[in-house]
């Protein structure tokens, strides 16, 4: 991790000019902890202890410790545990807070062969990938535009994965294409429900054919017995006639 430090002002000053800044300011009650040599001497104590808890995440914040100012100690005798002081402080602490999908601007600090480092404030590690269509981008000491797309913190330190913003807006530009070629046919899609329509129409006819062949063969199947007792009649008649 880098240790560059911002001081409470120009964090200010970044949250007022840079609309992605990602830098929160708020008010808190915090748990401080220190060691006992500072016992003669807490505001020093307490001001050593937050040096060192900054540009590390920090659980309450929810991000990473930036700069504090405004620090007011709430009670007048702090607590000892095993050997080390507690004391509970109010103070107006600016912690980074980046978010997935968010935008920030980040400094090539690394070229390596299939990704670059960036730094983001000076602080943060960011790692993006190279390729042949930013590599003209992603040269060192460039600034750069990018989307934030993972988030690690490890250790308590914060690092980022991100995209250049040149890179997803030409993705959203071939994607939208993709889209509107497909939506170029809308007559040959539409006619698919149209012909199976009509498929069944033939079919329901084709079966209505067969159920009216088939009655037709019962009817001529049933008149066969009909006929052929007449013929019985007539020649029993001429054998009669004959004797």
């Amino acid at each position: 991790m880098n240790y560059n430090i911002i001081k409470f002002k120009e964090a200010e000053e970044i949250m007022e000019t840079q609309e992605y800044s990602q830098f929160v300011k708020i008010n808190e009650c915090k748990r401080i902890i220190f060691h006992p040599r500072f016992l003669g001497n807490t505001r020093k104590g307490i001001e050593e202890a937050l040096k060192s808890e900054r540009n590390l995440v920090s659980d309450k914040f929810g991000g990473a410790l930036i700069a504090y100012n405004n620090i007011k100690i709430q009670q007048a005798m702090g607590l000892i545990v095993d050997p080390y002081i507690h004391f509970d402080i109010v103070a107006d602490f600016i912690v980074f807070k980046p978010e997935v999908g968010a935008s920030l601007k980040g400094v090539v600090h690394r070229v390596f062969k299939n990704h670059v480092s960036l730094l983001v404030y000076g602080i943060f590690n960011v790692s993006i990938k190279k390729s042949e269509s930013n590599a003209e981008q992603l040269r060192e000491g460039n600034e750069v535009d990018f989307k934030v797309e993972r988030i690690y913190v490890n250790n308590r330190i914060l690092s980022m994965h991100g995209v250049l913003w040149s890179e997803e807006v030409t993705k959203k530009t071939k994607m939208t294409k993709k889209k509107s070629q497909r939506k170029t046919f809308p007559d040959e899609d539409e006619s698919v429900p149209a012909e199976e329509s009509l498929d069944r129409k033939d079919k329901t006819a084709d079966r209505l054919g067969e159920l009216d062949g088939e009655d037709v063969e019962m009817i001529a199947e049933d008149s066969l017995p009909v006929t052929h007792k007449k013929s019985e009649k007539k020649k029993k008649k001429k054998s009669k006639e004959k004797v």
